[in-house]
């Protein structure tokens, strides 16, 4: 073989070069570049119909019927959502999560339109919603579909599911090291440069096409000062105070969705009936409605009203709204109603140890805002990380940062111990859909079954003896038999050749019927379809390792505990070769 001057040969450089700069990675790399700049526009987008429609709304909101109408916003996007877009309904980022865990990662591309729209109308008619979890769910969509049209591996795909959700979090909130970590902290639950590189990619080509559309504005800034020790043990008691406003958050939603569907099953009417309530709240409350930006500015800038009682009131109605919008089965996210919950009780904290404290002691009523949307965020969410960065990028509260830290840990931590899990994983986990990579759930979840089903197989009917059965198994290397009647096509059951050698050995059987005195009736049938884990449990159970398999009522062909095992073990090399990107 020649080489070349230095030494290396045409054939080796070839694949250094090739595992340098795969074709692969490049596609990867540009794919999340387009994802970033597309969730980004549809941030973008939902941003500005969401300003413009609740613009109209309060320009009207002294008309008599305005109560009304967070209900028929609520409605109309629950029968989009059901009847027309065929959507599960709910939040969207929960739905992400489990079909990233169960799914492959496989999301409708109804879902790029139809969570932007139906959030649209919920928030904008009133709803206490927030519009970053449907953008979550449209940049995911996205992702998820750009490489299926590409044909990508099921790992490209869950990375380009984190670039949209990454995209869709950094272009709202123009804060793409919080889009970055939430969705490889919150979304796929894995930190590998495999998925990092992309995600970062894409997180700042969205932040950097909102900034192009909208300019680079800070969503709550202001100039903080800075925060001293007594502000920092001070911060220790918010933190408490945040992780019960937390808990207390999280199970009003659940008990207004338990109340709701007691009422009625007709996910339209909850929707209505949670909306009507809404708007009369909104009548008394107006700072009540909507995404509550508006109230963050005001505890951020210190232009809340005067007195500790009324803060804590509109904490409690904006607890009430958002419980009302999304128990109710409402469309939207939970980030913006932390976020402004946060600030409204980190406000009334302020005010209440201001009375017990000399002031030049403590900081601003805004910085112990800012502490409380760190606090409440974290303790509702449970994903510190997300929660710091959060706070920090759309404050620009840097000078607080060791302030932040504190509340943010120390609020997931006690929030823990009353929910173990967060807003996000609760229903999952109670339904077995929180599959996180690297868990043996997930690898077994991954696994398709269908493959693994040997039906190329040697039958024996019934009627057959022993002598001619012998004969048989000496011309195949299978050890179960399946035994098909050979009128109806039915299944009877099968020979374990090992369990029945006795009886089959047996001299005085040789003329009798195979399915007289070695056939196993009773072995579980599994269903084609179901998943390793299942499998697996079954034949743990049993004490089977090779079971029937089943499709619409007929014998599909058998699957054994070692071919599971087998693939199980392919799955974990998988894994390892894929955590790097270059």
């Amino acid at each position: 073989m020649s080489k070349s001057g230095n030494g290396i040969s045409p054939a080796e450089l070839k694949h250094f070069l090739h595992k340098r700069a795969p074709s692969r990675n490049a596609v990867l790399i540009l794919a999340a570049v387009v994802i970033g700049v597309c969730s980004a526009l549809a941030a973008v987008g939902l941003n500005k119909a969401l300003d413009f429609l609740s613009m109209l709304r309060r320009s009207n909101a002294q008309q008599w019927w305005m109560f009304m109408l967070p209900a028929a916003g609520a409605t109309l996007a629950v029968i989009l959502s059901k009847n027309i877009f065929q959507e599960s309904g709910g939040h969207g980022v929960g739905e992400v999560i489990a079909k990233v865990g169960l799914k492959q990662g496989i999301l409708r591309p109804v879902s790029i339109i139809s969570s932007l729209l139906t959030s649209l109308l919920t928030i904008a008619s009133g709803g206490s919603a927030g519009p970053e979890a449907p953008v979550v769910v449209s940049g995911s969509a996205m992702g998820s579909n750009l490489s299926r049209m590409f044909k990508m591996s099921g790992q490209s795909r869950m990375t380009l599911i984190g670039c949209g959700a990454a995209g869709s979090i950094s272009a709202i909130f123009n804060a793409p090291i919080t889009g970055m970590i939430f969705a490889v902290e919150i979304i796929l639950g894995e930190w590998t440069p495999y998925h990092l590189i992309p995600i970062a990619i894409s997180s700042v080509v969205a932040t950097q096409t909102s900034r192009l559309l909208e300019g680079n504005v800070i969503p709550f800034n202001d100039q903080f000062p800075p925060m001293g020790v007594v502000d920092l043990g001070s911060s220790i008691l918010l933190a408490i105070l945040t992780a019960l406003v937390a808990v207390a958050f999280v199970r009003s939603i659940r008990q207004v969705g338990s109340a709701c569907s007691t009422l009625t099953n007709k996910p339209w009417i909850k929707a209505a009936c949670g909306g009507l309530a809404v708007g009369i709240i909104g009548i008394f409350s107006p700072l009540a409605l909507g995404e509550g930006y508006s109230s963050i500015k005001m505890a951020i800038h210190g232009t809340l009203p005067d007195g500790i009682a009324i803060v804590a009131l509109m904490g409690m109605l904006r607890i009430a709204t958002t419980s009302l919008t999304l128990g109710s089965g409402g469309l939207g996210g939970i980030f913006a109603p932390c976020l402004v919950i946060g600030s409204l009780f980190g406000a009334m904290y302020y005010r209440i140890i201001s009375q017990l404290l000399p002031q030049q002691m403590l900081t601003g009523e805004g910085s112990y805002a800012l502490l409380g949307m760190a606090g409440v965020v974290s303790g509702v969410m449970q994903a510190p990380l997300t929660s710091v960065f959060l706070v920090l990028e759309i404050t620009n509260g840097y000078q607080a940062v060791m302030h932040i830290m504190t509340v943010t840990f120390i609020s997931s931590m006690l929030t823990h111990a009353f929910e173990p899990s967060s807003f996000y994983f609760k229903d999952l986990v109670e339904k077995g859909q929180l599959l996180r990579p690297k868990t043996d759930a997930k690898i077994l979840a991954d696994i398709d079954t269908k493959r693994l089903v040997h039906s190329e197989l040697t039958h024996a009917c019934p009627q057959m003896t022993v002598s001619k059965f012998l004969k048989v198994l000496a011309n195949t290397s299978q050890t179960h038999i399946p035994i098909i009647d050979s009128n109806t096509q039915e299944f009877m059951g099968m020979v374990d050749v090992v369990s029945a050698r006795s009886s089959i050995l047996d001299p005085n059987q040789q003329q009798s019927n195979i399915g007289e005195i070695a056939i196993d009736r009773n072995s579980p049938i599994i269903e084609q379809g179901m998943g390793a884990s299942e499998i697996l449990e079954i034949m743990n159970r049993t004490g089977k390792h090779t079971l029937p398999v089943m499709e619409d009522g007929r014998f599909s062909g058998f699957i054994s505990k070692e071919d599971i095992l087998s693939a199980y073990r392919g799955e974990m090399k998988s894994y390892g070769k894929s955590n790097n990107l270059f």
